[in-house]
């Protein structure tokens, strides 16, 4: 996005590890307003690598429903504990979210069908993790394009 009033807002709910290591990558194409984490003090150290990363503090949260009711944040990020991707998922399209979510992205068959539902009734963009595919040095990618060729 070439003007700031162009670039979508993000947040991120789950903080460990790859909550830190998706939201590190996006500031170029995001402004990240919000964080989430039940861990306080995952939630503050990681503000404060926002705040230093974009100059812009974001606003933090312990629960993650707090991120879903505004209304100024296009999508969210999910790297939360595998158990809780379906329902905060659902929860964020119905909010009117778009949402990258890390995988697993469910625990059972019933899980996939609901999100699949979710997302032809709300229309919302969803994507699933997949950092070997995509990242990873493109290497799946040279794989998919040698066979191809």
């Amino acid at each position: 996005y070439s003007s700031v009033n162009e670039r979508p807002v993000f947040a991120t709910i789950g903080l460990r590890n790859q909550g830190w290591h998706i939201t590190s990558k996006y500031y170029k194409f995001a402004d990240f307003v919000a964080l989430a984490d039940v861990d306080s003090n995952v939630l503050s150290e990681n503000v404060a690598k926002v705040e230093k990363n974009q100059k812009k503090k974001p606003d933090a949260y312990k629960d993650y429903r707090d991120v879903l009711a505004r209304k100024d944040i296009d999508a969210v990020m999910i790297a939360t504990p595998d158990h809780w991707h379906t329902k905060i998922a659902v929860e964020a399209m119905r909010a009117g979210k778009d949402v990258y979510c890390e995988k697993p992205l469910t625990l059972t068959i019933s899980e996939g069908k609901l999100i699949e539902q979710v997302v032809k009734e709300t229309g919302r963009v969803f994507q699933v993790g997949t950092m070997q595919r995509t990242e990873s040095d493109q290497r799946f990618l040279l794989a998919v394009a040698l066979i191809k060729h």
